[in-house]
């Protein structure tokens, strides 16, 4: 007679304890439902009642443990604008061996309707699931959402994969009159737990408890050559656990301004990553890792170190690449450039290379893991010290590099050493020069994975976006602006300069669509210097026609001096902004304006030079506006030399644009004469 394990379990918890009680789905208050506005943000065109999830373990049919996460929640919309906030997609990832399921997926909209509640539920021939190599996304949309809606939600997701336990965010787009997470760790799993944002958690509670897994059991008869199955007393499993409950009331909603980089970095949220395991019975498995065992990892890695060992398909290309060079510096700008040109980056960020490199360099095209991996094995081919970097994009938010993780990162470029002097490199970039990361890649610390037990890169550049502009204009006494228009652009302007303009569909498309975005201009002829080369500035020169800037009244003409450069609104307009402003380069605009006077007009009023300056001197304006021989010559520059200011800088920095919106405002008064 032996016990075996049958595919039923039954999991017994202790109740969650804390402010907010979880309503029953279905049960909608009517003073929700008839409200109008929230008092607390008037603006908003959404109110999320409450967002409520719960994660636990359980067993599954093999007896295998798994985490079940349970979400509801309930959106009241206001304005059209949120309708959105009825669309959902859930991903759901799944391999060879594991698997994500959802369940219990229920959905419904409520409006009120001469006086009663009227339901519309979600039904499945409403939810449509597109499946990728390793995921499917459970796509839908609540139906009948108007303004006055409540849409309600509730669903299961049961995984397998433990490493990724879910995490919880508690601020939103709307503000939300709660948000809370209960989570809950049996003694065989330990998780490294790490919280972002600025809020203030209303419940923050832990404490023991137990969890009780019931394993029916079944006993085999063997009665000749035939085995009966017979049902035998459960098997119990009691375990300690540690309980939590996390909750924020009258959450506000995140608000964005520009200069931050990555919302994700500031949500108030927390996230969790697997220490150890160790069930009944079984060894200690750890899954923390020094940074030495994840340099391991990753060199011996079928998808990345592996890679570089193999370089009889490049060796051809090589020889052409490098033919007749004998200076690493310009083997190494030789490969990249080859590099940049022949691969074309599909869009995706990755950190493994999954098609190999010989596919996708015989193909041109590939993620930004392969295009790297790609350019290191050149480099390295060639003899030149070169190593990958993995590294998290800004738009993926900061990696956190104090305990050893490479689940954050996201993205791979590529460090060389050259004369003792380290270069990162990332060939996605079609308008990068070498050494020069794209805006995207500054963010942080990469680690280098090399042979020596790995490194640490620091992600910065030494460009700065430079602009610089000259317009040279007559004024009619109709109110128009005749002349030219000549710009340079180099560093991060030139690069996104090329970008903007190679992406157009053509050249006249481009400054089409300029003379569209800038009022009252418009483009008779057009020339550009330097479409193409990197490592030269771009600039242009366009004959133009302005009409719509300028005002008549009387005997006056009155118009303002930087026309199209003008600051009208402050960018920074929060009363306390709780997260770094980031300007990722430094800046340089510098504008020239010379205004030939209309015959029988003379100055009447010029606002008057000035220079503004942060006590730091980390950013400046320099304003001069002169007349001479019927002229007005106008200088504008604005540079900004430092890259990263607190929040307990902001209030500061938003008096400081203030004042330049307010100066941009004053206006060139001209007087007729005669």
């Amino acid at each position: 007679m032996k016990p075996l394990f049958v595919a039923s379990f039954l999991c017994l918890f202790s109740a969650v304890n804390g402010q907010f009680v979880e309503p029953k789905f279905g049960k909608i208050e009517l003073s929700d439902l008839s409200m109008s506005k929230y008092d607390k943000d008037t603006t908003a065109a959404a109110l999320i009642l409450f967002d409520n999830g719960t994660s636990v373990f359980i067993l599954n049919n093999e007896q295998k443990f798994q985490f079940q996460y349970d979400r509801h929640f309930q959106i009241k919309i206001f304005k059209k604008s949120a309708f959105s906030a009825g669309n959902f997609s859930i991903r759901l990832y799944k391999g060879s061996t594991s698997k994500e399921d959802i369940r219990n997926l229920k959905g419904v909209t409520y409006n009120l309707v001469d006086g009663k509640t009227v339901k519309t539920k979600l039904d499945n021939d409403q939810i449509f699931r597109a499946a990728g190599k390793n995921y499917t996304d459970v796509n839908f949309a609540l139906p009948e959402i108007k303004e006055g809606s409540i849409i309600e939600l509730t669903y299961s997701i049961v995984s397998d994969y433990l490493y990724n336990f879910r995490g919880w965010t508690f601020q939103y787009d709307y503000p939300a009159r709660w948000s809370q997470y209960y989570y809950e760790f049996p003694e065989y799993f330990k998780y490294r737990e790490s919280s972002k944002g600025y809020l203030q958690f209303d419940v923050n509670k832990k404490e023991p408890g137990y969890v009780t897994f019931s394993i029916p059991m079944v006993t085999v008869v063997s009665r000749g050559t035939i085995d009966k199955y017979e049902p035998a007393q459960s098997q119990l499993i009691r375990a300690s656990t540690l309980k939590s409950t996390l909750g924020i009331k009258d959450v506000p909603a995140f608000s964005s301004e520009p200069e931050i980089d990555c919302e994700n970095n500031y949500l108030q949220s927390i996230e969790f990553e697997l220490n150890t395991i160790q069930l009944p019975g079984s060894m200690l498995k750890e899954y923390t890792q020094s940074w030495e065992s994840v340099n391991t990892q990753m060199t011996e890695d079928e998808d990345f170190g592996e890679l570089l060992k193999a370089n009889d398909f490049i060796k051809d290309t090589l020889k052409a690449v490098c033919k007749n060079m004998t200076r690493d510096l310009d083997k190494a700008v030789s490969i990249y450039n080859y590099v940049q040109k022949r691969m074309k980056w599909n869009g995706e960020y990755k950190k493994w290379a999954t098609k190999g490199l010989k596919k996708p360099f015989a193909e041109g095209v590939g993620s930004s893991c392969e295009i790297n991996m790609l350019l290191t094995l050149m480099l390295q081919t060639a003899g030149i010290k070169s190593d990958p970097v993995l590294f998290s994009t800004r738009d993926n938010g900061i990696a956190i590099t104090n305990y050893p993780t490479i689940s954050k990162f996201n993205s791979v470029l590529s460090r060389v050493e050259i004369d003792g002097k380290e270069v990162l490199l990332d060939a996605i970039s079609k308008y990068c020069p070498f050494g020069v990361l794209p805006a995207n890649d500054i963010n942080g610390k990469g680690r280098v994975v090399n042979n020596s037990g790995g490194d640490w890169a620091e992600l910065k550049t030494n460009d700065k976006y430079n602009e610089i502009k000259k317009y040279d204009l007559t004024i009619s006494t109709d109110g128009n602006l005749t002349g030219a228009i000549t710009s340079s652009y180099s560093g991060y302007a030139g690069m996104a300069y090329r970008k903007s303009i190679n992406s157009a569909t053509s050249t006249d498309e481009y400054f089409r669509k300029m003379q569209e975005n800038l009022k009252g201009l418009t483009i008779n002829k057009y020339t550009i210097s330097n479409k193409s080369d990197n490592y030269k500035p771009s600039s242009d020169s366009l004959n133009v026609d302005i009409t719509d800037q300028i005002e008549i009244v009387g005997d006056k003409i009155l118009f303002d001096p930087l026309l199209f450069e003008k600051i009208e609104k402050n960018r920074y307009t929060l009363e306390d902004r709780k997260y770094p402003v980031d300007y990722n380069y430094p800046i340089s605009e510098n504008y020239t304006f010379i205004y030939t006077l209309p015959k029988g007009y003379q100055v009447e009023s010029l606002p008057e030079s000035v220079e503004l300056k942060l006590p730091d001197n980390s950013i400046s304006i320099s304003y001069s506006l002169k007349s001479a021989d019927n002229k007005i010559k106008v200088q504008y520059r604005r540079d900004v030399n430092k890259m990263l200011f607190m929040p307990n800088q902001y209030v500061a920095l938003k008096d400081f644009y203030d004042k330049i919106v307010k100066k941009h405002a004053e206006q060139i008064i001209l007087k007729k004469t005669i």
